[in-house]
C-alpha cells in the first residue's frame, strides 16, 4: 500500500479518533442530550440522570451509517469488541469491558434472548436486523441487581417500535457486492389510546468464504435471513394499560469447519456446513397507575426460544433448543418529589433440548434513587437470587452523578456486583474418553456461580456553550470462580480475571453542516490465575464518524474502525500464544439523496482501502464492498 494512501487514513484518524471522550457517549444522538431517554434503571429518565455508563444508539443513527445489522452497529460503542466467525451469518458475539459474552444480558423489548442452550448462555447477534428498532442502549459495568443472572459485563437493551403517531411506514430495497439483496418494511398506526407497528426484512447474499481466502479457500458461503416484528399498544383509561410484542426470525447459514489448510497447518478449511435457527419471543404486559401517576406497576409474562440445526454434506451434526420463561412484576413509587423507590420480583424458568429437569431462579430486588438536590442524582439497590442449584445470592451497587451546571461539567462513579449463574449445559455435562467413550469427569452439580464486583469514575465536559462534550471513565473489575472448560475435569470454577481500561469520547459540531463523534478504548484483560492475556480481547480499539450535511438534501459520512490484536489462544499448559488476530484499521463512506418528501436514495462503500483482516484467526471478512439502495416513507 502507498505511503499516500497511509498517509491519509492515519490523517483520518487522528482527526476523528485519538481525541479525549465522554464516558456516557450517546453515540449519533440527537443535537440535545437530555431528550435521550434511557430505561437502565428499568424506568425512562434522562441520560444525565443516570449514573452509569451508558450509550445509546438512536434510530437516526442506525440508518445513517446503513447497518444491516446491529453487530455491525455495537463495533462502533466504547468498550464493546465484536467478534466473527465470518461475515454474513458468522457466530457473532459480542465482550463489554473484556468480559465474555456470555457474561452479557440481551433483551428485545424486555425479554432477555441469550441461548439456554449454548454452554455458556451467549447470545448470536448475527441475526439482529435493524428494521423497527427505535434504540439500542448499552449499560456497561455489571448490572445483576436489576437484570440478574448474567449481567457480569452489562446489558444490551433493544428497544422496538411501538406506534400510536398516526398511520404511516417506510419500505427500502438494497443491492450490492457478493449479490446481496435487502428489502425492508415498517408500517405503524394508532393514537393515545391504540398503537400498533409491524415490520419486516429479507436478507438474501451469497456471501464470502467463511474460511479466509487467504489460505485457498474460495467457496461462497451463503446467507438467508428473514425477521418479523410486531408490537401492539393500548391505554384503556388513565389507570390501566396493555402491550403485546413479538418478534421472529429464520434463518440459514452456510459456513466453514475445521480440517488440513493447503500448507498443511490445520485449521479452517471450505466445507459443506449449513446452520440452520428459529428465534422467537412474545411477551404480554399489564401496566397499573395509581395516585395520579406516582405509582406504577408493571406485571410481565415473557418467553422466548431458540432452535438450532447444523447439516453436514446434508446430514444433521448438530441440533439444540432452548426456551426461558419470565414471570415478572416492577413496582416504582414516586415518594415524594426527591425520593424513588423501585421494586420486584422475577421467576426465571430455563429449559434445553437436554434430558434434565428445568431450572429455576427466584428473585426480588429494590433500588432507591434520590434528586432532591439540583444536579445531584444518587441510587442505590439490592437483589437476592434464588437458584435451585447452588442457593441463594445477594448483590448491590450504588452509583451517582453530579452536574455542575455553571460550567457544564458532571462527575460520574458507580460500583456493582455481579453475578452468573452456571447453565444447564454446564451443570449436566459429561466428559468421555474419545477413545473408549467411558467417563472421565462429570457431571459438576457443585458448580458456584461466576461473581464480579466493578467500580468506575468518569467526568464530562461541555465546552462552546454545549457545542463539544468530552469526557474519559475509568473502569476495573475482578471476576472470580470463572467457570472453564479442561479434558481433565469437564467444567469447574478454576479461573480469576482482572479487567481494567479507560473510555474516552468526544463529540461535536464545527459547523451547522459538519459534526463528529470518536471513541477510543484501552482495556486490560488479565487472566490472573495463569498471568495472561485473555484471549480474542483487544487492548486497543478506536472509532470515529464525521458528518457532512453536504445540501438540504444531501448527506455524507465517513467512518473509521480500529481493532487491536488479538491472541486467539496458547500453547496447552504454557503462556506462549499459539496464533494471533493481527490489528487491523477500516474506512467505510455513506452517503443519501432526499430526492422529495417520500423518496431517498442511499449507497455506501464498506471497507474502502480494501483491508485484508480477521476478527477471529483463520476466518475471512469482505474486501471493499459497494451497495445503494431506495427507501421509500408514507
Amino acid at each position: 500500500m502507498s505511503k499516500l494512501t497511509n498517509s491519509f487514513k492515519i490523517a483520518l484518524l487522528s482527526s476523528a479518533v485519538f481525541s479525549p471522550v465522554s464516558f456516557n457517549a450517546v453515540v449519533f444522538a440527537e443535537d440535545d442530550v437530555e431528550e435521550i431517554i434511557v430505561s437502565a434503571n428499568r424506568r425512562e429518565q434522562l441520560i444525565s440522570e443516570v449514573g452509569k455508563s451508558i450509550s445509546v444508539l438512536t434510530e437516526e443513527a442506525l440508518k445513517l451509517q446503513q447497518f444491516n445489522f446491529v453487530v455491525d452497529a455495537l463495533q462502533t460503542v466504547p468498550g464493546v469488541s465484536i467478534n466473527q466467525n465470518g461475515s454474513f451469518g458468522g457466530l457473532a458475539s459480542v465482550s463489554i469491558r473484556g468480559n465474555s459474552s456470555d457474561q452479557t444480558v440481551i433483551l428485545i423489548d424486555g425479554v432477555q434472548v441469550n441461548d439456554a442452550s449454548t454452554p455458556g448462555g451467549g447470545f448470536n447477534f448475527s441475526t439482529i436486523d435493524p428494521v423497527s428498532i427505535k434504540r439500542v442502549e448499552v449499560v456497561r459495568g455489571p448490572q445483576s441487581v436489576l437484570y440478574g443472572s448474567d449481567a457480569i459485563g452489562g446489558v444490551v437493551n433493544i428497544i422496538t417500535k411501538s406506534g400510536g403517531d398516526g398511520f404511516g411506514g417506510s419500505v427500502l430495497g438494497e443491492y450490492g457486492s457478493f449479490s446481496s439483496f435487502r428489502t425492508a418494511a415498517n408500517v405503524y398506526g394508532g393514537d393515545d389510546r391504540f398503537g400498533f407497528n409491524l415490520a419486516g426484512s429479507y436478507l438474501d447474499t451469497d456471501g464470502i468464504s467463511a474460511a479466509d481466502s487467504a489460505d485457498g479457500n474460495n467457496e461462497d458461503d451463503g446467507f438467508e435471513n428473514l425477521t418479523l416484528r410486531a408490537r401492539v399498544t393500548a391505554q384503556f383509561n388513565d389507570i390501566f394499560g396493555a402491550e403485546i410484542s413479538s418478534s421472529y426470525v429464520d434463518s440459514e447459514n452456510e459456513f466453514d469447519s475445521f480440517g488440513l489448510q493447503s500448507n498443511g497447518d490445520f485449521g479452517v478449511v471450505d466445507g459443506d456446513e449449513v446452520g440452520n435457527s428459529e428465534e422467537f419471543l412474545i411477551a404480554g404486559r399489564a401496566f397499573v397507575d395509581l395516585l395520579d401517576g406516582r405509582f406504577t406497576n408493571t406485571f410481565s409474562i415473557e418467553y422466548s426460544h431458540i432452535d438450532r440445526q447444523n447439516l453436514t454434506n446434508g446430514v444433521e451434526s448438530f441440533a439444540a433448543d432452548g426456551e426461558r420463561f419470565n414471570l415478572d412484576y416492577l413496582g416504582v413509587f414516586e415518594i415524594d418529589d426527591a425520593w424513588t423507590i423501585s421494586g420486584g420480583a422475577q421467576r426465571e424458568v430455563i429449559e434445553t433440548s437436554v434430558d434434565v429437569e428445568d431450572l429455576s431462579i427466584d428473585s426480588v430486588f429494590g433500588l432507591l434513587s434520590f434528586d432532591g438536590i439540583e444536579g445531584l442524582n444518587l441510587s442505590a439497590g439490592i437483589r437476592v437470587d434464588d437458584h435451585e442449584t447452588f442457593g441463594s445470592t445477594t448483590n448491590g451497587q450504588v452509583s451517582g452523578s453530579y452536574t455542575f451546571e455553571d460550567t457544564g461539567t458532571r462527575i460520574l462513579a458507580s460500583w456493582g456486583e455481579g453475578f452468573k449463574a452456571p447453565t444447564i449445559f454446564q451443570l449436566t455435562f459429561v466428559l468421555n474418553d474419545f477413545t473408549t467413550g467411558e467417563p472421565i469427569a462429570g457431571p459438576n452439580l457443585g458448580l458456584n456461580p461466576e461473581r464480579s464486583d466493578a467500580f468506575e469514575v468518569g467526568i464530562e465536559q461541555e465546552f462552546l456553550d454545549g457545542q463539544f462534550r468530552a469526557g474519559v471513565t475509568y473502569f476495573d473489575q475482578d471476576v472470580q470462580d470463572l467457570i472453564e472448560f479442561s479434558f481433565v475435569e469437564a467444567f469447574a470454577n478454576t479461573s480469576e480475571a482482572r479487567l481494567r481500561g479507560l473510555e474516552f469520547t468526544v463529540e461535536g459540531s464545527l459547523s451547522e453542516t459538519l459534526s463528529f463523534t470518536g471513541n477510543y478504548t484501552y482495556t486490560s484483560a488479565r487472566d490472573l490465575t495463569n498471568d495472561r492475556r485473555l484471549i480474542r480481547r483487544p487492548r486497543h480499539q478506536a472509532f470515529g464518524n464525521i458528518q457532512w450535511q453536504v445540501t438540504d438534501k444531501l448527506q455524507t459520512n465517513v467512518s473509521l474502525t480500529y481493532n487491536g490484536n488479538e491472541i486467539d489462544n496458547f500453547e496447552f499448559g504454557t503462556n506462549t500464544p499459539s496464533g494471533i488476530a493481527d490489528d487491523w484499521f477500516r474506512v467505510d463512506l455513506r452517503a443519501s439523496y432526499q430526492l422529495n418528501e417520500t423518496i431517498e436514495i442511499f449507497g455506501r462503500i464498506d471497507n474502502l482501502f480494501d483491508e485484508e483482516y480477521q476478527q477471529i484467526l483463520d476466518f475471512g471478512t469482505p474486501g471493499a464492498s459497494v451497495f445503494g439502495g431506495v427507501r421509500a416513507t408514507f
